[in-house]
């Protein structure tokens, strides 16, 4: 249960809630973010590059 509750929180919840929060950065902090938000949480995907 616990692993699919982590893939679960790794492959929807962060990113589709991050979507959301990004969306809402320009009203909040009143300007586009430089740079756009990666959605990797463990890392993965720098590892790749990295290497």
């Amino acid at each position: 249960m616990n692993k699919i509750l982590k893939n679960a929180y790794k492959t929807f919840w962060v990113p589709v809630m991050g979507r959301f929060i990004s969306g809402l950065i320009p009203l909040l902090e009143g300007k586009a973010p430089e740079k756009n938000p990666t959605y990797d949480i463990d890392g993965v995907r720098k590892k790749k590059i990295d290497n």
